[in-house]
């Protein structure tokens, strides 16, 4: 065998994408085809008609991470599962890096409460989505550690108005 033939077996976390309310599904069948997944949730409480319980909950909706190599045949067992709709990535499946899928074990193994957040870019276009300013939309100017900055721009006056906001007032627009 020559040097050019030798395949090194490195293991990436990949984010699969899958069809709504089929994380545990589609994890289950990964596992069952022999891959290593990692299904993040958490407790959150849920009403009922009579009384709120605790329910377990993916904390990134709609997503799994599964643990690949160069091997082909485990990409297409992947991509051959029911339930999954696309490995993300731009253009191509993009490896997660391994400290952010430790943080996240660390995050879901912890006593704290932890829920997910949007993610937002400065410079995105974003809307209110509580307290008194619902509904309004404007851009993200700023991030500070606890709060955010919105701008709302009316380019056709040439002026703008700015707010400080809690992160769980904005959402992506």
């Amino acid at each position: 065998m020559d040097s050019g033939s030798i395949s090194i077996n490195h293991f990436h976390w990949y984010a699969i994408y899958t069809r709504c309310h089929h994380e545990r599904t589609t994890n289950k069948i990964l596992i069952d085809k022999g891959l290593t997944t990692f299904l993040p949730e958490i407790i959150v409480p849920s009403r009922r008609k009579d009384r709120k319980i605790l329910i377990k909950r993916p904390l990134f909706p709609n997503y799994l991470f599964v643990l690949l190599d160069h091997n082909k045949e485990n990409w297409l067992k992947v991509y051959r599962t029911h339930g999954v709709v696309r490995i993300c990535g731009n253009g191509r499946p993009t490896p997660i890096p391994d400290e952010d899928i430790n943080s996240i074990k660390i995050f879901v193994q912890s006593e704290r409460n932890i829920y997910p957040l949007p993610y937002l870019v400065v410079g995105s276009k974003v809307r209110i989505v509580s307290g008194p300013l619902a509904g309004a939309i404007g851009i993200l100017l700023k991030e500070d550690h606890k709060k955010r900055r919105l701008v709302v721009s009316i380019e056709l006056m040439g002026q703008s108005v700015a707010v400080n906001l809690a992160d769980d007032e904005v959402r992506p627009y």
